[in-house]
């Protein structure tokens, strides 16, 4: 009967052991994986970016397409420098009026062009056509171009950059 107790003993002490072990292996290891999946992991400038003097828009001249460059992006792991997260088609409609269109298709996310010939902006990808201030034309697009907000500062265009919810006819920042 000692035997048969001692080999009970044996055999808890070692699942015991084994699943300390595991414990002290796994938790680790468990915590690396979920941890991001609670965090925001991708940090992107909510502040205003420099688009550069406000005298390059000229009233009258067709839209300019600026690339969108954040400073710094960072997400859980690094940091990166200088990414570009889009584009943007600005015009100066009037002496003090400025407008900014994204130059995402709200379609599908193909990058919309302007179409001097025809004076409006063309997707590519399903041919959606929008007017010179983004309502939509013709085309697939449930709703014409996004509008990004603008303000100049110290004779500076600071453009704030917002991406909307794709396919849908309601404007949502993503």
């Amino acid at each position: 009967m000692a035997d048969e107790d001692r080999r009970k003993f044996l055999k808890i002490a070692t699942c015991a052991l084994g699943g300390g072990v595991g414990l002290a292996v796994g938790a680790p290891v468990l915590t690396l994986l979920a941890d991001p999946a609670g965090r925001t992991t991708v940090t992107t400038p909510t502040a205003p970016l420099d688009l550069g003097p406000v005298e390059r828009f000229r009233a009258g001249e067709p839209p300019r397409r600026v690339d969108i460059v954040a400073p710094v992006v960072k997400d859980a792991w690094k940091a990166a420098r200088d990414v570009v997260l889009g584009a943007a088609w600005v015009r100066r409609t009037g002496p003090d009026k400025l407008s900014a269109l994204s130059a995402v298709c709200p379609h599908l996310g193909c990058a919309v062009g302007w179409d001097a010939q025809a004076g409006n902006f063309l997707c590519p990808c399903h041919d959606s056509r929008f007017s010179p201030e983004g309502q939509k034309l013709t085309g697939p697009s449930e709703r014409g171009l996004d509008e990004l907000p603008l303000q100049v500062v110290g004779g500076r265009l600071q453009l704030t950059w917002v991406r909307y919810k794709l396919g849908q006819p309601s404007r949502e920042p993503a």
